[in-house]
C-alpha cells in the first residue's frame, strides 16, 4: 500500500474538518501530525453516572444526619459515625446499610421490635435491603481478652504460690499441687492386664444414652465415711492431724457425697445416698459393710444401675507434707479427682469391669474438655471394691487430705455435670 493510499484512508477516519485541515501532499505520511479525536460518549455517561451516585451517597448521607443533628453536635462526628452508624444493635437501631437503603427507597413501619420495658415500638425496614457495616473494636476486644487472661494467670499463680518460710516450726506443710491427667486416656494401670486406652476412648464415644425414668438410678455410699478434710484456708498441720477424720457428716465425705448426690438430682439423674460411716466401728471390715448395703439398696431399688463410692485420697510425702490436689473451677479453687476402676483380677468373679472402665473413659472426656485440669488420671487396680454387685461402679476419690471441704464438694458437682452428660449422651 502506497503513501497516498494511507493517506486516503486515514482522511475517511477524521472528521470533516479534521480533513479539510489534513496536508494535500500526498507525499505526507499520516503519522507526521496527531490525530484529534472526540471523547466517546460512553465515557461521558460513565462519568455522569459516577457523578450522580456520589451526590445520591451525600445525600443520602445527609438525609440520614438530618435525624440525629442534634446527637451528632454533642457527640461529634467521628464517634457518631464509629458508634452510632456503623454498629448494629437491638432494637429500633439499624445498620448503615439499611439506613441507606431506607432513605434511597423508602421505608415501612415494623412493629416488631420488643423494648425492655414490655412496650413495642415501630422499626424502620427497607424493601431494598443492603449490607450490613459493622465496626468492631479490636482494640477494646484485645484489651479485654489480654485483662481476662492476666486475671486468670494471677489467680493461677496465687494458687500454686506457697512459701515454706511460712510453716511454723513444728508444723508440716499443705502443698498445692497440680495432678491433672495429661490426656483424657492417661491411666495407671496396677495390673497385670493389657489395657489399649485408644480401643477403650473409642467404645467410650459410642456409649448409648441411658434410659432415665422417675425410679433411683444411682446410688452413693461411702466405705471410709469418716474422711474428712484439711481447715479451709490452712497452709499447714499439726501432728494431731495427719489424716483428718471426723465424724460429723457435716464436715467428712458424707458431705461431699450430699454434694454430688444433690447436683445429680438437680439434673435430672435419680440418686439416693446411704449416709452410714461404714469404717465407723471398724477400719478394716469396711467393705464388707458397705457391700451389705448396697446390696440392701440393690434389692429394694432394682432400677439402680450405677453405685458410686465416695472417698477422699491420702497424698502425704515421705517428709510428711500433704498434697493438696486442686485447679480452678469457674475462677475458684476445686479439689482435682481420680476415678478408681477395679477388676476381676483378685478373684472378685466375672463382671462386667471393662464396661466400668469404659465409663470412666466417657465421664473422663468430659471433663478434661470442659474443665481446667479437674481430672486425675484415671486407675485400674486388681481388686473389686464392690463394684461387681451393681452394672456399674466406680469409687471416686475427691480431692485428699490437704484439700478443704469446700474444694471437694466443688470437684463433685463437677463431676455430677460430667456424668449426667455422659449418661444423657450429650
Amino acid at each position: 500500500m502506497t503513501t497516498a493510499e494511507r493517506a486516503l484512508i486515514e482522511e475517511d477516519r477524521l472528521s470533516p474538518s479534521d480533513a479539510a485541515a489534513a496536508p494535500s501532499d500526498a507525499n505526507h505520511s499520516f503519522t507526521d501530525a496527531p490525530v484529534r479525536r472526540s471523547p466517546p460518549r460512553r465515557a461521558l455517561l460513565q462519568n455522569a453516572l459516577c457523578l450522580v451516585c456520589a451526590l445520591a451517597a451525600l445525600a443520602v448521607l445527609f438525609l440520614c444526619a438530618l435525624d440525629e443533628l442534634d446527637e451528632i453536635r454533642s457527640r461529634g462526628l467521628l464517634n457518631y459515625i464509629t458508634e452510632s452508624l456503623l454498629t448494629v444493635s437491638d432494637g429500633d437501631s439499624l445498620s448503615l446499610g439499611n439506613r441507606m437503603s431506607a432513605a434511597a427507597f423508602g421505608a415501612t413501619e415494623n412493629g416488631a421490635a420488643d423494648n425492655s420495658d414490655g412496650s413495642v415500638s415501630a422499626g424502620l425496614v427497607a424493601p431494598i435491603p443492603l449490607p450490613r457495616v459493622y465496626y468492631i473494636p479490636k482494640e477494646e476486644i484485645a484489651k479485654g481478652i489480654y485483662i481476662e487472661r492476666e486475671k486468670l494467670e494471677k489467680k493461677i499463680f496465687e494458687l500454686y504460690a506457697f512459701d515454706y518460710a511460712k510453716v511454723p516450726s513444728g508444723k508440716y506443710a499443705i502443698l498445692p499441687t497440680d495432678l491433672s491427667a495429661k490426656s483424657a486416656t492417661d491411666l495407671k494401670n496396677d495390673t497385670s492386664y493389657h489395657i489399649d486406652m485408644n480401643e477403650v476412648a473409642a467404645a467410650a464415644m459410642q456409649l448409648a444414652p441411658e434410659t432415665v425414668t422417675d425410679e433411683p438410678l444411682v446410688l452413693i455410699v461411702h466405705t471410709h465415711g469418716t474422711e474428712a478434710f484439711s481447715k479451709e484456708g490452712a497452709t499447714c498441720y499439726g501432728e494431731d492431724e495427719s489424716g483428718p477424720r471426723s465424724t460429723d457428716t457435716s464436715q467428712n465425705v458424707v458431705a461431699v457425697g450430699r454434694a454430688l448426690c444433690e447436683a445429680l438430682n438437680k439434673a435430672g439423674i435419680p440418686t439416693l445416698q446411704c449416709e452410714t460411716m461404714h469404717d465407723k466401728d471398724s477400719y478394716i471390715d469396711a467393705y464388707e459393710r458397705s457391700a451389705e448395703s448396697i446390696a440392701a439398696y440393690l434389692e429394694k431399688y432394682p432400677s439402680i444401675r450405677y453405685v458410686f463410692d465416695v472417698h477422699r485420697d491420702s497424698l502425704i510425702r515421705n517428709d510428711r507434707v500433704k498434697l493438696r490436689p486442686v485447679t480452678l473451677h469457674d475462677g475458684e479453687p476445686c479439689a482435682q479427682l481420680m476415678m478408681l476402676v477395679g477388676s476381676d483380677e483378685k478373684g472378685a468373679g466375672s463382671y462386667d469391669w471393662q464396661g466400668n472402665l469404659t465409663l470412666a473413659e466417657a465421664i473422663q472426656q468430659k471433663l478434661t474438655e470442659d474443665t481446667l485440669g479437674v481430672a486425675r488420671q484415671l486407675c485400674l487396680r486388681g481388686a473389686s471394691y464392690n463394684q461387681q454387685l451393681a452394672a456399674h461402679g466406680l469409687l471416686l476419690e475427691i480431692g485428699s487430705c490437704g484439700n478443704s471441704l469446700s474444694e471437694a464438694e466443688a470437684a463433685a458437682r463437677v463431676f455430677a455435670d460430667a456424668f449426667a452428660e455422659v449418661l444423657k449422651g450429650e
